[in-house]
């Protein structure tokens, strides 16, 4: 900055002149020092913080994995009652049939022939029509 024609000046604003560039390169090294310790501070400050919020965020992983594991256990429980009802129910139902079946051996022979026609009816219907690709012989 103060570089700039100093020998053509007074050797007093030649002097002032070395005094303010010396004050230049102090204030420079001050400010590289600043920043440095800026820097250094504002990493610690970094590094504490992480430190401060580390236990935090993995109590709150261990709550979560916690909930996650009482959640899947209470659908394993609700999926086994839920097989448990079923079977019952099922069970109840063959039950049923079978005393039904013992009592009116005619009317559950007419209602399995009624169930056998209805799906024979239903499959016929879901099948398309079959087409023959060969050509039919001509009668000699």
């Amino acid at each position: 900055m103060f570089h700039r024609r100093s020998r053509e000046f007074d050797p007093r604003i030649s002097a002032i002149a070395g005094h303010l560039r010396a004050i230049e390169k102090e204030l420079g090294g001050i400010g590289n020092s600043a920043g440095r310790r800026a820097s250094a501070s504002a990493t610690a400050a970094v590094i504490q913080v992480a430190d401060a919020i580390g236990p935090v965020l993995k109590e709150i992983e261990d709550r979560f994995r916690t909930g996650q594991r009482l959640a899947v256990d209470e659908a394993a429980s609700l999926g086994n009652e839920a097989v448990k009802t079923g079977v019952r129910i099922g069970n109840d139902a063959l039950e049923r049939i079978a005393t039904q079946a013992r009592h009116r051996p005619l009317v559950t022979l007419a209602v399995a022939v009624g169930v056998g026609i209805l799906i024979g009816i239903a499959g016929r219907r879901s099948q398309p029509p079959q087409i023959s690709l060969t050509r039919p012989e001509a009668s000699q």
